[in-house]
């Protein structure tokens, strides 16, 4: 019995009756008050708040009574579109509601402790695909415009001088603007810079070696591959705060299928369509 209690989902199932409890006494409270809206200490402090928030000061007594009447014109509108049946079937009413549910939900996994140092680091090892890092390369590179004159020959020069030792021409020197070198950049990072094309061939280049041209939106490069970084799973101390943001994300989420689960038995699903697919319908079957 013990360790039963000690066990985290017995927690997330206590705090969600706890949670679930308050929130049918509270709705149930407003039925039997259909027809009364009471501004008691708690709202009217949760209204006087929002409106400090925003304008950063105290109200005035003319400003108090301007958000109590924008209060209650909402509060009434808000009842009678109920009484109305308003909300059935609008598709943003549902969406609303819906995602303040799954607020509810993540409540309850803010209110379990942090995690600990043994519980983020078997997360890390179980999702370690999470935090591998792509690909990286350091290379120098020069660029020929398109519209130079004698660009093939000018290309051949440049490359043979280059792969003798010799420097980078001072004319071919941070052209329009982009680096001649760049180290340990990601493949995401090249992209945005040289294109598609560029960034798949730097995987191929051998290294230590002035190849091209090869082409991108500027025009053409030599390249110098020196170093390529291997994708690999990044050190836990260097990324533990990520971890631990992930952790809480994959948290939430778990617990919004267990809520989700738990909520579907109260209900009896009947797909009537006879467009959908035979095996979907099975699948929804009690």
């Amino acid at each position: 019995m013990k360790n039963i209690l000690k066990e985290p989902l017995v927690h997330f199932l206590l705090l969600g009756f706890l949670i679930f409890g308050y929130y049918y006494l509270k709705n149930k409270d407003t039925k039997l008050e259909d027809n009364s809206i009471i501004i008691d200490n708690t709202e009217y402090d949760y209204l006087l708040n929002l409106w400090k928030n925003q304008w950063q000061r105290e109200p005035n007594e003319q400003e108090i009574k301007a958000f109590l009447d924008q209060y209650l014109r909402q509060e009434v509108f808000y009842k009678e579109a109920l009484a109305m049946n308003l909300d059935h079937n609008d598709i943003i009413v549902k969406r609303r509601l819906s995602q303040k549910m799954e607020a509810v939900s993540n409540d309850l996994s803010a209110m379990i402790q942090p995690p600990t140092d043994e519980e983020l680091k078997a997360f890390y090892n179980k999702n370690k695909d999470l935090f591998k890092l792509p690909p990286a390369y350091t290379f120098h590179q020069v660029l020929f415009l398109n519209d130079e004159n004698n660009l093939d020959n000018t290309i051949k020069e440049v490359k043979d001088n280059l792969n003798k030792g010799l420097e980078i021409p001072k004319d071919r020197k941070t052209k329009l603007s982009i680096p001649n070198v760049w180290t340990s950049k990601e493949a995401t990072d090249i992209y945005k810079t040289f294109g598609d094309y560029f960034t798949s061939v730097l995987d191929s280049l051998p290294q230590k070696k002035w190849v091209g041209p090869i082409p991108s939106g500027f025009g053409q490069h030599l390249v110098y591959l020196s170093k390529k970084e291997l994708s690999q799973i990044a050190n836990f101390k260097d990324i533990k705060p990520y971890i631990e943001k992930e952790y809480q994300y994959q948290t939430e989420l778990e617990m919004q299928n267990k809520v989700f689960e738990d909520l579907m038995k109260k209900y009896q699903i009947k797909l009537t369509s006879d467009k959908i697919p035979s095996d979907i319908k099975k699948s929804y079957q009690n």
